[in-house]
């Protein structure tokens, strides 16, 4: 068995397996959200389809309208009403594609030459919750800490390898077997198998937020077809229309799995806070926690 790192805080004894394991609350909740999820991509599903079969109503009728004349208006209505059903079908899937990057100015990515210590004190951190080592760490000036990633669709069926922050005002504030609970509550997220459901429920629940609210590019791009051409922008302004009823539709959807989400995540702090005392002991978690509130009001 290897031997911890020489500024590595001492595990606490006698903690039974069974403080880490998902409570029969979280479960249950899990349940819910994974109902909830499941009735949304139903209406989603629904909604695809019949979107598809307006797509190629409207591509068949445009193509028609531009064929049976020369005329420019003509030929411009046509490509205005083919357009409808398309930016529907786009709208419906724009968000398998988007990718939402975390923003990383004022941050410093250290390497293991740089911070050898940091990386030992990490490492076996990681293997004692049972989760994997970060892809990358880096430093900043805030008084947290946190685990982040790029995530896009697709991570919510394929594994992302997660970047830890560690914040310098943090480590200026609390004590090496505090800066272990604090660490151990973020890996606490990610650890355990169990686990895994909890944050394919966080993914999905952000995809579907960024198809709903995040479309300011989708928004300028409609915006720049509708003004080429007057006649276009009749065309742009009915699809607007119809995603606007898209929207309210999903979006009432999304609240309800929001509404579970939001009881789903209160159990998932509780475990990650089990995880945390199982490794560092629930006084250095709560002095963590209260030195993290001061400091940062501070």
């Amino acid at each position: 068995m290897n031997q911890p790192p020489p500024l590595y805080p001492v595990n606490p004894a006698g903690v039974s397996d069974s403080v880490t394991e998902p409570s029969a609350s979280f479960k249950r909740e899990v349940k819910k959200v994974m109902t909830s999820i499941f009735l949304f991509f139903a209406v989603y599903i629904i909604i695809m389809l019949l979107a598809v079969a307006l797509a190629i109503g409207c591509v068949m009728l445009g193509w028609g309208v531009i064929t049976a004349s020369t005329h420019l208006l003509i030929i411009i209505a046509g490509a205005g009403i083919m357009s409808i059903g398309l930016m529907v079908v786009i709208f419906l899937i724009k968000f398998i594609f988007s990718i939402k990057k975390v923003d990383e100015g004022g941050m410093l990515t250290v390497s293991e030459g740089d911070q050898p210590e940091l990386f030992a004190f990490i490492r076996q951190l990681t293997e004692d919750t049972q989760t994997h080592f970060p892809k990358k760490i880096v430093l900043s000036p805030e008084v947290n800490a946190s685990v982040f990633y790029n995530d896009s669709f697709w991570s919510m069926f394929f594994p992302v390898k997660k970047n830890l922050m560690i914040g310098l005002g943090l480590v200026n504030t609390v004590t090496l077997s505090e800066f272990k609970a604090v660490m151990a509550h973020e890996f606490g997220h990610f650890s355990q198998r169990s686990m895994k459901l909890g944050s394919f429920v966080y993914n999905v629940n952000k995809a579907v937020y960024n198809m709903l609210y995040e479309n300011n590019d989708f928004g300028k791009f409609l915006h720049t077809w509708g003004n080429l051409h007057w006649a276009i922008g009749i065309f742009v302004w009915i699809t607007v229309q119809i995603i606007k009823g898209i929207q309210s539709v999903l979006q009432g959807m999304y609240s309800f799995i929001n509404k579970n989400y939001m009881s789903l995540s209160r159990e998932m702090e509780f475990h990650a806070d089990a995880v945390a005392a199982s490794v560092s002991g629930g006084n250095n978690l709560a002095s963590a926690l209260k030195k993290l509130e001061i400091s940062d009001a501070c």
